[in-house]
């Protein structure tokens, strides 16, 4: 397998193909963007495993086997010159599908072009056309100017995050993040499965739960001892087991050489910050949280945007690698920083 298209979610412009890429890069898959669209991602891996990807991805929908990307009026030759007819055991049956991404190429009527693109596979071999079950989903992807043509290889289960909502939890607080953004901080930071993963402000363990069901040992420390039973409730009843869980302020954490650490700190009006001052908090806690990650390891963490986080960690060992922008609602817009951790 060398080529794969990932369809992302959508739910932010640049988080979800981060995402993407840093999975890889967790995962240890050599890997070669080809081209970034919107909600469209290709690239190249000699090495990559759909399924495994499927297991870790929270901002996508699924990963499929790309073949060709052509303009619309050459797919069909562009059909014929590919690989697709070989790659297709002649055995299984079929079903081609065509995906509009928003409002591109309106012109284009998604019924028509799938019974050309079926009409032309059907011409090689007269495979089986199964539209409700079939053993291989063709999917035409319309995007910008071009036809992206994939077989698809796993989906993202998200029926699975569904279940994982704050309020479906044994212990709710009003600052959860959705579980599915969680999981993309978790694998932003690049956590390695049945790595260690740290959260100093941990709550009631949204974020350490996506990386305990990763495959992660977790450790969750919070300075408000209700929240850090009620991360222990969520954790049980989710079947994570491998976990430590602390009551103590993040500043004076003394735990050394995790692998990850993705964390949101307390700073919205829903959070309780303990009685310290938004700048201190940040300030107070980075030399301790960057102490505990091993050189290498990647930090992911949130902070509103009038925060200049950027100067606060000028004097830490963490050099920035990523940084995204999100409007949570209208007055709280914040920034998600990737940074990783450069010197001892």
């Amino acid at each position: 397998m060398n080529r794969l298209t990932f369809l992302l979610s959508g739910e932010h412009p640049t988080i979800p193909s981060s995402e993407v890429i840093a999975s890889l890069e967790a995962e240890n898959y050599e890997h070669e963007i080809i081209e970034e669209l919107d909600q469209v991602l290709t690239l190249r891996s000699p090495d990559a495993d759909p399924y495994t990807l499927s297991r870790r991805l929270g901002m996508c929908h699924w990963i499929g086997e790309h073949f060709c990307s052509s303009r619309p009026k050459d797919l069909i030759e562009s059909i014929g010159n590919s690989d697709l007819i070989d790659f297709l055991p002649q055995s299984e049956s079929i079903a081609v599908r065509v995906k509009r991404i928003g409002e591109h190429l309106l012109e284009i009527d998604t019924q028509d072009l799938s019974k050309k693109v079926a009409d032309k596979i059907l011409e090689a071999h007269d495979y089986e056309v199964d539209l409700e079950n079939p053993d291989n989903e063709i999917f035409v992807i319309l995007i910008k100017n071009k036809c992206v043509l994939t077989v698809l290889r796993a989906r993202i289960d998200r029926t699975e995050y569904q279940k994982r909502k704050p309020p479906k939890r044994a212990a709710v607080h009003p600052s959860t993040m959705q579980p599915n953004f969680a999981r993309a901080l978790v694998n932003l930071a690049r956590t390695p499965r049945e790595g260690t993963f740290l959260d100093p402000f941990c709550g009631v363990g949204g974020i350490l739960l996506e990386a305990g069901l990763l495959g992660a040992k977790v450790i969750g420390v919070d300075i408000n001892s209700e929240l850090i039973e009620g991360a222990e409730d969520n954790l049980r009843d989710a079947g994570v087991s491998e976990f430590d869980l602390q009551v103590k302020n993040a500043k004076d954490l003394e735990i050394e050489s995790v692998d990850a650490i993705a964390t949101d700190p307390p700073y919205g009006r829903q959070a309780s910050t303990g009685g310290s001052e938004l700048e201190e908090i940040y300030e107070s806690t980075l030399p301790t949280i960057s102490s505990s990650l091993k050189l290498g390891g990647y930090l992911c963490i949130s902070a509103p945007s009038e925060l200049d986080l950027e100067k606060i960690i000028e004097n830490h060992p963490l050099k920035q690698v990523e940084k995204h922008k999100q409007r949570v609602h209208k007055s709280l817009t914040r920034n998600i920083y990737v940074f990783r951790r450069e010197t001892n």
